[in-house]
């Protein structure tokens, strides 16, 4: 095979904040199917995940989720981030110490997987992605990773060089077209935020017509990048695309939902997350084999004779 018919499998890792347990079970039968990525594109707990990863594989992201509890990490009050003296309501400390006790920086910097990160650089108003390979050095790479999961409001925005950055998620959650410029030949979406909600036929009062209103925000905005990108038979622009995503069950938005991670909640998405894959990859074999052409058998020679109303043969 030449170099350029070689295949690079991207891993998208999309945010979707205590979520973010679903990609582990994923990636666990991803793994057994002999599917690992030769890239990682991240965003927001989906940059936590990668860095875990490329520490310690799909069973390190298992250690680091079955015991993790997030409420005790995000809400952290401090002297300096808060709403009087700074741009957040609280620090991002206890978090950071909490998720980089699996996390080797160093380790992550060297390892042959390329990891883009998602950002939002509220400097310059826009969101822009930044790869491993644009830092000097490991500690660079942890600031981005940083910023990668600096959710805005609840902590504060991180600096890198001389802008200002926040998690991605909000301006680019699933971004396939940076995929395509990466030279990707297969891409696995594995997007914790699930695209199907629950029918709703009437709102009873006004706080459940705001919480649906919610949902159905979180829904778009954290599956934007692909809900309304043009795809032709799983396809993106050629380039085979399988979308692991939760049922509806976990679908939509609420504080418990989308910030309270518990290790009965994180086994439960993870179980989730392995038979969502399966799934996925099942429906992608079926879609395969319709596109397959179909071989039709040729009809073997029949030899004219007298019986068949043809002349005889001539001796």
């Amino acid at each position: 095979m030449t170099p350029a018919m070689a295949k690079k499998r991207i891993f998208i890792l999309g945010g979707g904040a205590a979520l973010g347990a679903h990609h582990v079970g994923a990636m666990r039968y991803l793994e057994e199917q002999g599917i690992v990525p030769d890239a990682i594109v991240a965003s927001s707990i989906g940059v936590i995940n990668a860095c875990a990863y490329a520490t310690g594989g799909v069973d390190g992201l298992e250690r680091a989720w079955k015991s993790f509890r997030s409420l005790p990490r995000i809400v952290s009050p401090s002297l300096w981030h808060n709403p009087l003296l700074g741009l957040s309501l609280f620090s991002m400390d206890r978090l950071s110490a909490a998720v980089e006790e699996h996390i080797d920086f160093p380790r992550v910097f060297s390892s042959s997987i390329d990891l883009d990160i998602v950002l939002l650089n509220l400097s310059r108003g826009k969101g822009e992605v930044y790869t491993k390979r644009d830092c000097r050095d490991w500690q660079e790479l942890r600031t981005l990773s940083r910023a990668g999961y600096a959710i805005p409001l609840l902590f504060p925005p991180v600096r890198f060089r001389d802008d200002w950055f926040v998690d991605g998620g909000f301006a680019w959650n699933i971004p396939l077209d940076h995929c395509l410029t990466l030279g990707a030949t297969e891409i696995y979406l594995l997007a914790p935020i699930a695209s199907q909600l629950p029918y709703a036929g009437r709102f009873r009062t006004f706080v459940g017509f705001t919480q649906r209103l919610l949902d159905v925000m979180w829904r778009t905005i954290g599956n934007m990048g692909y809900l309304y990108a043009v795809m032709d038979d799983g396809c993106f622009h050629g380039v085979p695309v399988t979308v692991i995503e939760p049922t509806e069950q976990w679908s939509g938005f609420g504080p418990l939902a989308v910030f309270h991670a518990h290790p009965q909640k994180n086994q439960n998405l993870m179980s989730a997350g392995y038979r969502d894959a399966k799934r996925a990859l099942a429906a992608r074999k079926r879609r395969e084999a319709r596109a397959r052409p179909v071989r039709r058998k040729s009809s073997p020679a029949v030899t004219p004779s007298a019986g068949n109303g043809a002349e005889p043969p001539t001796p």
